[in-house]
């Protein structure tokens, strides 16, 4: 019998055309001019279709992240009619075709059904409730300071406040500038400390470059912590900020999620700042999951403390971009989600001092379609519990302990960017058995839970 309940989590969405990383009000006249001296001979002079598939659309095979679609254009897409346009188009040419395109799903008749009042899942009838409709241009990360009160991070720099299920229009001040110039970066992740209620400590992840307007500047992913009063980040700490030295240019892949477990311990992931083979190098800090301690130093029990080849703050390395972590209920294990690169998106158990094998080992290949390596496992490498082909976009996760929601208890809820969906996934014990869409072709989600 399936019960009624009120949905336990909070999911965040934006439009199509406002999360991709380009933004229709920014679309310019030259997109359509571009378009119809190279597209439109295949698509449609409207987007309607011709040779090949229509370009206003809801359902996007290969992904309508601002991303996606942009690799699409620049890599072509292996196996199909689509060629590659990279060396046959400038960089602006293509922005501006992918500001068009979304422009282009505007049209009444291609938006998004709304999320249903009720909502059917093979357990249970949900009762659903839209708390954010509008007011933030790419929401990423949401952290909950009590049942009222919850801090959103806004992937343009901004951090806003949710009171009673009501956004506060007003971003708090004083937040730490952003770099915003290459495609993934800006503001990313957030968690409340556990000990919020007598700290007031708030936790935050950001891409920063030196010059962050260019977008091929050098950069690392920062942490940092602070408090808010009033309208007001105040009493910053840098927890994670590392030398130019150690700065790359023109990454995509900051990683940013952070997490708290339940011994206090902060873990925070770096991407591999599009420089694979620093992953698997321990002197370098991209490719890897840190864990501190809440005030930014070095737990004595972490797995290379003591090594003069490593850093003594990596909890894993061998990650590409992980973008979802969540600590299990029952075994205290840290899972995550990572981004693979066309294909390959992966959840896996993040072990102390694992070796997670990207570049050397992956399901996936190079966007152009050329081969990363032959490699799908290798001794010494930790698997994956799970890997996608195509690539989702696996974003954050959240493993179900609601006493409300017990036959879900110890499922795993998992956001889809690229699919648009929250996926359940069940487990027999550290095996994926079954997945379940609960939403589906709405908008980009990503999740929260919400006792």
């Amino acid at each position: 019998m399936k019960v009624a309940l009120p949905l336990f989590f909070v999911v965040i969405t934006s439009t199509l055309y406002a999360h991709g990383l380009y933004a229709a009000e920014r679309a310019e006249s030259t997109g359509s001019s571009v378009y119809a001296r190279h597209c439109a001979g295949c698509h449609g002079a409207r987007l309607e279709g011709a040779s090949a598939t229509a370009l206003v659309k809801t359902e996007w095979q290969y992904g309508r992240d601002g991303f996606s679609v942009d690799s699409n254009i620049r890599h072509g897409i292996p196996g199909t009619d689509m060629p590659a346009f990279r060396g046959v188009l400038r960089d602006a040419d293509i922005t501006s075709i992918v500001e068009y395109l979304y422009t282009a799903q505007t049209a009444p008749a291609v938006e998004a059904e709304p999320i249903p009042a009720r909502l059917t899942t093979a357990l249970y009838e949900l009762r659903t409730e839209r708390l954010v409709t509008n007011g933030i241009d790419e929401p990423w990360s949401i952290g909950f300071i009590d049942r009222r009160t919850a801090l959103i991070t806004d992937n343009d720099g901004e951090l806003y406040r949710l009171i009673d299920g009501e956004l506060d229009p007003r971003p708090i001040v004083g937040v730490p500038e952003v770099d915003r110039a290459t495609s993934t970066g800006g503001l990313l992740g957030l968690a409340i400390d556990p000990d919020f209620a007598s700290n007031g400590w708030v936790y935050l992840a950001f891409s920063h470059s030196e010059a962050p307007d260019d977008r091929y500047a050098p950069g690392m992913t920062r942490v940092i912590r602070g408090r808010v009063r009033g309208d007001e980040w105040v009493d910053t700490q840098y927890l994670f900020r590392l030398a130019p030295s150690f700065h790359l240019p023109d990454s995509k892949h900051w990683g940013g999620r952070l997490l708290f477990d339940r011994d206090g311990h902060l873990f925070f992931s770096v991407g591999d700042m599009s420089a694979p083979m620093n992953s698997q190098d321990l002197t370098i800090p991209s490719g890897k999951v840190f864990r501190l301690n809440a005030d930014g130093s070095v737990p004595a029990d972490n797995p290379f403390v003591g090594r003069g080849d490593a850093s003594a703050a990596i909890y894993s390395f061998g990650n590409r971009n992980v973008q979802g972590l969540a600590q299990h209920p029952t075994t205290g294990e840290i899972w995550a989600t990572e981004h693979g690169p066309r294909g390959g998106d992966e959840l896996n158990r993040l072990l102390r001092g694992r070796n997670y094998g990207w570049p050397v080992v992956t399901h996936g290949v190079n966007y152009d379609g050329s081969i990363i390596s032959e490699l799908t496992d290798k001794p010494g490498i930790e698997a994956p519990v799970m890997y996608w082909t195509p690539a989702p976009i696996v974003s954050q996760i959240a493993f179900v302990t609601s006493p409300l929601f017990a036959r879900w208890g110890g499922d795993l809820l998992l956001a889809s960017l690229a699919y648009e969906e929250l996926r359940r996934l069940t487990f027999n014990g550290d095996d994926v058995v079954a997945e379940e869409v609960l939403f589906k072709g709405r908008s980009h989600s990503r999740c929260r839970p919400r006792s």
